[in-house]
């Protein structure tokens, strides 16, 4: 709780030119920024346009989240009006300061199925496999959970980047779950969620990065943390709230494009524009919103959008800014007993002092954000009549098949949605405080709350970010196309249907749930209704300067390296050929360390 100045660097007193330099300080920044100035001969720049964001409650997992916090570390970008789902408007939430999206997000530490990656190098891109990108898996990791002595191959335990499961279920609803996933054909993979030999569906026991002391282990805190950048700071500086108005390109004797350096300018107007030179390589790490906008002020992208704001093209590249797919989810809702939910801080306001007490003393309780300890991985593909899962071999479970690469998650939210209005079926139940009549403080209280938001994993509808204006400042205009497609609808659709099945499930085994928002019917129009008045973003936005041919598309070759542009790659969530059916912190940290050993094998 005690605060220590981070060393930074301002605008004006930035060196002339480093060896490297890193636009954004996000989640794949802080990682790069780490492994390329391990060399003291080596000088390299980062610039994030927030603040550091490293006070104390920046920390506690609960509290630093997006939703719990005071926004300070957060960027909102609002969509376009969505025209396949009532024309809403979605706010698309990123990171705004040292750390980015690793700062605020649910902290799920999850890489994928081997398959995914096996599926990017059989397309082409050398050197992406499941078996090539394990180590780079490995080498940031340290997975709380192993044994010390015998650690899993496919596990870390010296990297700087923590991670641990829950040892204990908190909420009762978890084991509910898990019995009723089971009868649904559902196996629970109760030892490691990341095992490549793990079957690619079923119910998964979380991990998240967390650190021994149960504080958010945040790429900033794991691989920029104070004393690592006091020790560096004669080769390593940071400099925020600052904003790179374009990449400095210029075409060289041989007609050939490189990136020479940047232009940077103070968002607290305290310094002018200042050019500083890249002697080796500019990297682009600013998101996969953030990036493409600030390729194109560079001119590099579309060439007919480029001209519409007046920006001179030096590289058509069609493919930047396109293909931006997101992971869409909507969450039928239940009432549950208050004592089970989430919601009893609300409606029990005394127990936040309880649990701010057993996190400080004893670094347990709900301020590590249990949120959801289960999430459950479908493949659509082995449904039933019934929405159960009905293997019809043993290698419905091989997750090194392209086939059994899920295409559902369900994720168990401990709350429920109290301020949108969706169709109701049947009352919401009242329940008794301390769950029996013989409690001598029993009294009627609002119910608590679960939501099962249901994702579709393999989106086929691709959106766009592109530029508002020339001015560095405005907002890009963001399209993720939501639901343009039939195979996208029918996706959800089955994932609504699932859900409904679990809950009765549950509800027939024992537990005490009843239906709070659903579909008014089980008719597709009814459930596309409902998918379209509720349906939300889980802030998984990639691809938008993917790696791939560049006449297929793509942005950056294997080696990360813009199509036609000499010294300068992108690193972040925004290279991935397409939306991984997974989480995406771990894998963004894994293309970082992937990043920074060709980066110097290149140089």
């Amino acid at each position: 709780m005690f605060q220590f100045s981070y060393p930074t660097v301002p605008i004006a007193r930035l060196a002339e030119e480093y060896d490297f330099i890193i636009v954004g300080g996000g989640t794949a920044a802080c990682v790069l920024a780490n492994r390329l100035s391990q060399e003291e001969s080596v000088s390299v720049l980062v610039i994030e346009r927030g603040a550091v964001g490293d006070g104390w409650l920046s920390s506690v997992p609960l509290l630093s989240s997006h939703f719990a916090s005071d926004g300070s570390r957060s960027r909102v970008w609002n969509t376009v009006p969505q025209k396949h789902v009532n024309s809403r408007v979605f706010q698309l939430a990123g990171g705004n300061s040292l750390g980015g999206g690793s700062r605020i997000n649910a902290m799920l530490y999850m890489r994928g199925v081997p398959a995914e990656y096996d599926a990017w190098s059989k397309a082409g891109c050398k050197g992406w496999s499941y078996d090539e990108m394990l180590p780079y898996f490995v080498r940031s990791e340290t997975d709380i959970d192993q044994d010390r002595d015998r650690p899993a191959s496919h596990h870390g335990i010296s990297g700087e980047w923590q991670n641990m499961s829950y040892k204990q279920p908190v909420w009762e609803h978890t084991k509910a779950l898990i019995r009723a996933a089971g009868s649904m054909g559902l196996p629970y993979h109760v030892d490691d969620p990341n095992s490549p030999l793990s079957p690619s569906h079923g119910c998964v026991k979380l991990h998240f990065s967390i650190d021994s002391q149960g504080r958010r282990s945040s790429t900033s805190s794991a691989f920029l943390p104070l004393q690592l950048i006091r020790r560096r700071s004669n080769h390593l500086h940071i400099c925020v709230r600052a904003l790179v108005s374009r990449i400095d390109v210029q075409r060289d004797a041989e007609g050939e494009l490189r990136a020479e350096g940047v232009f940077i300018q103070s968002l607290d107007r305290r310094a002018s524009t200042r050019h500083i030179r890249a002697k080796r390589e500019v990297i682009l790490s600013a998101g996969p919103i953030s990036s493409p906008q600030i390729l194109l002020l560079s001119g590099i992208g579309p060439a007919e959008h480029l001209r519409e704001h007046g920006i001179p093209v030096l590289k058509d590249l069609p493919g930047v800014g396109s293909h931006l797919q997101d992971h869409l989810g909507i969450a039928p809702q239940y009432c549950i007993p208050l004592h089970d939910s989430f919601l009893k801080l609300k409606f029990q306001p005394w127990l936040i002092l309880k649990e701010l007490l057993l996190y400080l003393l004893f670094g347990i309780g709900l301020l590590l954000s249990p949120t959801f300890e289960i999430v459950i991985f479908l493949q659509s593909r082995l449904f039933d009549e019934k929405y159960h899962s009905a293997l019809s071999c043993d290698a419905d479970s091989d997750a090194s098949l392209s086939r059994n690469i899920a295409d559902i998650e369900i994720m168990p939210v401990s709350v429920r949605d109290m301020t949108t209005t969706v169709s109701v079926r049947g009352p919401a139940q009242r329940y008794w405080l301390g769950g029996g009549s013989g409690n001598l403080f029993s009294q009627f209280i609002a119910p608590g709350g679960l939501g099962l938001l249901s994702v579709n994993l393999r989106p086929t509808s691709l959106g766009t970010v592109r530029l508002a204006s020339s001015n560095p400042e405005d907002d890009p205009i963001v399209d993720p196309n939501y639901l343009s497609t039939e195979r996208d609808f029918s996706i959800m659709r089955q994932a609504v249907r699932f859900s409904i099945q679990l809950k009765e499930q549950m509800a027939t085994q024992g537990y005490p749930i009843t239906d709070f928002k659903l579909p008014a019917s089980d008719s597709d129009a009814d459930v596309d209704a409902f998918i379209r008045g509720a349906c939300e973003t889980t802030y998984h936005f990639s691809s938008t300067c993917r790696m791939a041919l560049e006449e297929e598309g793509g942005v950056v070759d294997d080696r990360l390296r813009v199509h036609g542009v000499r010294g300068l790659r992108v690193a972040d969530s925004s290279i991935f050929p397409q939306i991984l059916a997974t989480h995406l912190a771990a894998p963004t940290v894994a293309v970082a360390e992937k990043c920074a050993d060709m980066v110097k094998a290149d140089n």
